[in-house]
């Protein structure tokens, strides 16, 4: 049985390539399978909890039209594309495959000869493990459980993983696996800056004051830091604790979103795999519209009431549940 996988490198992908390779090699248990993949990415990725390169037999990298030329042509059984790409859309066209599947997706029925139902109802659309039930059955007409397997076993994530607990450790007084604490991983707009850090100074003195949490503010911006912090009347660099990471993503501080009781973001294109991964999270819309650039302070005044309101009733709600999962 020989079987290609598309793909692209982003985390949920890679949290739905892991579910679906861990499904198919279960089903093919005992019979001469070749998993192969085509990862849309410029980028070769370093092996992660969710991804293990001896996982497939082979993997091929593809980020521009030019490299079609050097994709290994050969026939398959199954050509199963997860990733939405025009250019993941113009190989699965020239590669030879009986069969080629995908989920619903512009052109899509020109190329594949199957086009699975997708359960997600969303405005932004992104795959879930229940999307790899219906593929699994609609293809195969097998029912079965999928889930990921985590490489938490593997020594360089084991070490990575290792790493980032020391390093909270050490330098904040911070046991990840026993603190409990709220991740804030903000992106900031330099238009509207001052009210966004004004929003997470005053939304991180009520966390602080009502419910005895620390803050890891996600940022590598010493300034950012520091002016929330001078701001602030409770705050200290005890409960609220800058991570100093220049680029921080589930993938690479799983650890840091793992343990946290909630984590704060505006960051929307974390979300789907944050909500694959069943952690609990706030999501700060703040997006940029026409009405805000005129109403500035009143939408902000508005934004900071919505959201520390409703964050502490998550909390209230939820906080015991969060922590029974610690």
């Amino acid at each position: 049985m020989k079987l290609l996988l598309i793909g692209k490198s982003e985390a949920s992908q890679l949290f739905i390539l892991n579910a679906l390779s861990n499904a198919l090699k279960s089903l093919f248990k005992g019979q001469d399978l070749s998993l192969k993949l085509i990862l849309i990415s410029h980028l070769k990725i370093d092996e992660n909890f969710l991804f293990i390169e001896n996982t497939y037999s082979e993997i091929q990298y593809l980020d521009r039209l030019s490299q079609l030329k050097k994709i290994n042509i050969e026939s398959y059984d199954y050509l199963i594309s997860i990733e939405d790409s025009l250019l993941g859309l113009i190989a699965s066209k020239k590669i030879n495959a009986a069969s080629k599947i995908s989920f619903k997706r512009t052109l899509g029925s020109f190329i594949f000869t199957k086009i699975v139902h997708q359960a997600q109802k969303q405005k932004i659309h992104f795959l879930s493990l229940e999307d790899l039930s219906n593929l699994v059955v609609s293809i195969f007409s097998h029912s079965m459980e999928i889930k990921p397997k985590f490489h938490l076993e593997n020594e360089l994530v084991r070490k990575n993983h290792e790493m980032i607990h020391w390093i909270f450790n050490t330098n904040y007084a911070v046991d990840l696996t026993n603190a409990n604490y709220v991740l804030i991983d903000f992106n900031f707009s330099s238009l509207y800056k001052n009210w966004q850090l004004e929003l997470i100074t005053n939304l991180s003195e009520q966390l602080i004051e009502k419910f005895k949490l620390k803050i890891i503010f996600a940022s590598h911006h010493t300034e950012d830091y520091n002016q929330i912090i001078s701001s602030g009347k409770i705050l200290t660099k005890e409960s609220f604790i800058n991570s100093k990471q220049k680029s921080i993503n589930v993938v690479t501080h799983f650890p840091l979103f793992n343990h946290s009781d909630l984590i704060i973001t505006n960051r929307f294109e974390n979300i789907s795999i944050i909500e694959l991964l069943n952690k609990p999270f706030y999501l700060i819309k703040d997006k940029n519209t026409v009405s805000k650039l005129f109403t500035t302070k009143t939408f902000f005044k508005k934004l900071k009431n919505k959201t520390i309101s409703e964050v502490i009733y998550m909390l209230k709600s939820h906080i015991y549940e969060f922590r029974k999962k610690k």
